[in-house]
């Protein structure tokens, strides 16, 4: 049985030769991994062509950049597998998580699996825990609309499926974000039997650039749930609307809570003393300026 590993790549002339080797390594052989291209500028297709010419299971798709949901309709228009693996082109997969995952989804019957995860950051010898206790929860519909990225946010390359549960599935190719988990939507929509692997057999690269701007990140989640709307009931609707507001308010509510207790903080009092003592005997403008030539130099 075919597996295919679908990798959308982006100016990741970085990390993915790390990437390639993952796939290269795995203990299960029968694979195909396609790589798309979504209009790099660096040398990525120079690294990619170097692991084709090594091994004809990797393929190289070159196309016009489009974003990464675009990237990925296209590996599955071109997929030949019975299973569909994806990968960022940044993350890993352990040696054995095509074996145990064919494995598990053979041996319970079911249409998906999905993994535990390791969080790394330069190297993996350098690794955290997972940002979310997938143990925790029920895959299913209702699980994924109202703790999705609270508490309950599964990496991309986790799961593991049936090719057939995404034939007549996209990625959404409207939105900037949030286009994973609208696509886990549409698949539990049909109520998946699916089993949960503890075992962490896939590796999530801390991205020091990730998305940090809370309002732009609300905005584009309702831009999810706008594009959702055409696909569920009204009662599945105001399920998924519920849980974004009440997502948001906890956030708002986390930072703002943050921001009370730093300026609490001894440091932050004595920093602010500081800058009073400054200003009263005159010498504020001096001090910023010394601060501004400091932060030249560095």
């Amino acid at each position: 049985m075919l597996v295919s590993i679908i990798i959308p790549c982006y100016n990741q002339a970085e990390f993915i030769d790390e990437t390639l080797l993952s796939v290269f390594n795995q203990q299960y052989a029968q694979w195909e991994c396609l790589l798309i291209d979504d209009g790099s500028t660096d040398n990525t297709a120079e690294i990619i062509n170097k692991w084709v010419i090594k091994d004809n299971r990797f393929s190289y798709h070159k196309k016009e950049n489009k974003g990464v949901s675009a990237a990925r309709n296209f590996g599955l228009s071109k997929a030949k597998g019975d299973f569909i693996q994806f990968l960022d082109s940044d993350d890993l997969l352990a040696s054995d998580k095509l074996l145990i995952s064919i494995d598990a989804i053979q041996k319970q019957e079911v249409d998906i699996v999905c993994s535990n995860y390791l969080i790394f950051s330069k190297t993996i010898t350098n690794t955290f825990p997972p940002f979310s206790q997938l143990e925790k929860y029920e895959f299913n519909f209702y699980n994924l609309a109202r703790y999705w990225n609270d508490g309950f946010t599964v990496p991309i390359h986790c799961w593991f499926f049936k090719a057939a549960l995404l034939k007549d599935i996209q990625f959404p190719e409207g939105l900037t974000a949030q286009e994973d988990w609208v696509t886990w939507l549409r698949v539990f929509q049909n109520s998946p039997k699916t089993y949960y692997i503890p075992k962490q057999l896939a590796l999530y690269r801390k991205n020091p650039n990730g998305r940090t701007n809370t309002a732009v990140f609300f905005n584009e989640t309702l831009q999810a749930l706008d594009y959702m709307k055409q696909f569920i009931s009204d009662a599945d609707f105001q399920l998924l609307y519920e849980a974004v507001i009440m997502r948001y308010n906890s956030s708002m509510v986390y930072w703002k809570n943050r921001q009370m207790a730093l300026k609490k903080s001894n440091s932050y009092q004595f920093g602010l003393f500081c800058k009073k003592l400054i200003k009263k005997i005159g010498l504020l403008p001096l001090a910023k300026k010394l601060f501004q030539q400091t932060k030249l130099t560095k």
